[in-house]
């Protein structure tokens, strides 16, 4: 144990009179056996001898070991052949009347205690050094020492009670460094090695496929209550650094996931001591992953059936994706998990781009509900899938009382909400909006005019307007439009009852509402059965005659038989009058 009593210069003031005071030597150091001192400097008056007092206990009691007449003397040997310790101060003795005798500080005769390193803390490409200064009063320097592969070195030594330093010659970023301090007095007295401190090395590893950075590096060596906690600190594109993660203090790796090939990662560890708020820095680095980048944000945007009937397909991704191929799935089932199928493969296009669209020629969406998927390969072989998309398939049919009725399978893309239908009729060509039907219903009765001719097969499709939600949050207004069904109405056969050839209705001819027919027979029979007349033109009537012969009044039979454009036959007979 050391005691230090500080030398005290005390200056007393007593009725505005400055009492003097005598100086001690200035005891430097103990080297073997013997003390060392500076010479004071007193003016009071003579000098009689240097007093050397000593006690084998640091609180004393103290005794006078020996004096020193000679006031040039800086030494004094004091043999001690058993080792004990000893304390010792010193005094001077000048004719000084009531001047107070200041005592030196008092020093033992062993080594300096060591000064307690306290943390090694990279900086760049220098290591700063901070430690606790030795509690020995003697102490006068500290000498710093750095590990190396021939043995501890001595860096330099620090002098003026200053207990910090920069080493700029050692390697933090190539290799973990070793340090320790020793504590030195004026007599070349040492104090032993403390505790050496070793720097964290901080190594990184990329994991390509995986899109990840891998972080390693050995624990901080040397505080006495062991490392706390640890962070990791990242920045970004030379952007302010931030905490990424706390781990403990016994984690010697951590892994930063979804890395970008485009972007420089920065990292350092910092390393927090138990119980303390003492922190060390790790050395910084810094890398741009080598990784293959991944497909991100993949989605399906839109599918909708053009009017020639093939499928569109929208969907987007993200332009630096490294991908091998992308690949069109389909499925036919009505609940497609597990079911699609490759429908087309295609190298990926360079450069990638932020979207694409295809173009479904081999499907038959007018047959059934077709649903698509989206699927990439990168150049790891990751597989990734879009959301599902399906296209809209309507159905119309005829109804008696001239009405179309249409129903069609409910929207169904993925991470979309239905807004409502439009539907729309196409006459001549031309496509008109009809109405608008609210979500959650799939059918629609559409009125035709049997006047208008145009009206016996009038085509429709349904257009469905929904929000779609991006992979980014926003959302997407979309349209996703059916295919186009064309619906024909039944034929109608309107014969009239009774003719007269020589009269006003001089022809008999069956009338065809919405008629549109591919084959026509038409023929007329007497009440014997006797075929009087026929014809396959739908233009052509019956004037009465039989081989140019005015048949008689009274009752005959008709029959009429037609295919309309769809396959659909209509058969119609009866009975009609002539009349004279």
């Amino acid at each position: 144990m050391i005691i230090r009593v500080a030398t005290l210069v005390i200056f007393l003031i007593f009725s505005n009179k400055t009492i003097a005071q005598v100086f001690p030597p200035d005891f430097l150091c103990v080297r073997s056996d013997t003390l060392f001192w500076d010479i004071p400097t007193n003016n009071c008056g003579i000098f009689n001898n240097y007093e050397i007092l000593f006690s084998a206990n640091s609180t004393g009691p103290f005794n006078l070991l020996g004096t020193i007449s000679n006031q040039g003397q800086d030494f004094f040997h004091h043999p001690n052949p058993t080792a004990n310790t000893w304390y010792y101060y010193l005094q001077s003795d000048f004719n000084c009347p009531g001047e107070i005798v200041l005592q030196s500080d008092t020093l033992d005769n062993q080594q300096p205690s060591v000064a307690i390193l306290t943390g090694a803390s990279v900086n760049g490409n220098s290591i700063e050094l901070e430690w606790i200064a030795s509690p020995s009063p003697e102490v006068s320097a500290y000498i710093v020492f750095r590990s190396t592969s021939m043995g501890a070195i001595a860096l330099d030594t620090i002098y003026g009670g200053v207990t910090n330093f920069a080493d700029d010659t050692a390697s933090p970023n190539e290799q973990s460094e070793t340090y320790f301090i020793l504590a030195i007095d004026e007599c070349g007295n040492t104090s032993i090695f403390n505790d050496a401190h070793s720097t964290v090395f901080l190594e990184q590893s990329v994991i390509s496929c995986e899109q990840k950075i891998v972080l390693n590096w050995n624990l901080y060596q040397g505080w006495t209550n062991g490392v706390g906690s640890q962070e990791v600190w990242a920045n970004i594109n030379g952007g302010g650094a931030f905490l990424q993660a706390t781990i403990s203090g016994s984690d010697t790796s951590y892994v930063f996931e979804n890395a970008s090939n485009s972007d420089n990662y920065c990292f350092y560890i910092k390393s927090i001591e138990n119980g303390t708020d003492v922190e060390v820095l790790s050395n910084k680095i810094c890398v741009v992953p080598d990784i293959i980048e991944p497909m991100r944000d993949l989605i399906l945007r839109n599918v909708k059936v053009l009017p020639d009937n093939s499928v569109e397909l929208i969907w987007d991704w993200n332009s630096i994706a490294e991908i091998q191929s992308f690949e069109i799935l389909q499925s036919l089932e009505s609940d497609p998990v597990n079911t699609f199928t490759i429908l087309n493969s295609t190298p990926a296009p360079i450069p990638l781009g932020n979207g694409k669209t295809y173009i479904d020629v081999i499907s038959e969406p007018s047959e059934s509900k077709v649903f698509y998927k989206i699927q990439t390969t990168d150049d790891c072989d990751t597989v990734v899938e879009s959301n599902y998309g399906s296209t809209i398939h309507l159905v119309g049919n005829p109804q008696p009382g001239f009405t179309n009725f249409l129903t069609w399978t409910p929207f169904d893309i993925e991470n979309a909400e239905l807004v409502d239908y439009a539907i729309y009729r196409i006459v001549n060509d031309v496509s008109t909006f009809v109405e608008l039907v609210p979500a959650g219903t799939t059918f629609f009765s559409d009125e035709v005019d049997p006047s208008e001719s145009s009206e016996s097969n009038v085509c429709y499709f349904v257009v469905a307007k929904a929000n779609l939600t991006l992979p980014n949050g926003s959302i997407e207004s979309i349209e996703s439009s059916s295919n186009t069904t064309c619906v024909e109405q039944l034929a109608s056969i309107v014969a009239p009852n009774a003719f007269a050839p020589q009269g006003v209705n001089q022809i008999f001819r069956p009338l065809i509402i919405f008629g549109e027919t591919v084959n026509y027979h038409f023929s007329v029979y007497n009440r014997w059965g006797e075929l009087l007349f026929e014809t396959k033109n739908i233009d052509e009537g019956w004037n009465g005659k039989y081989k140019g012969v005015i048949q008689p009044l009274g009752a005959y039979i008709f029959q009429v038989r037609i295919t309309q454009v769809n396959g659909r036959v209509v058969e119609d007979s009866g009975v009609f009058t002539l009349l004279r």
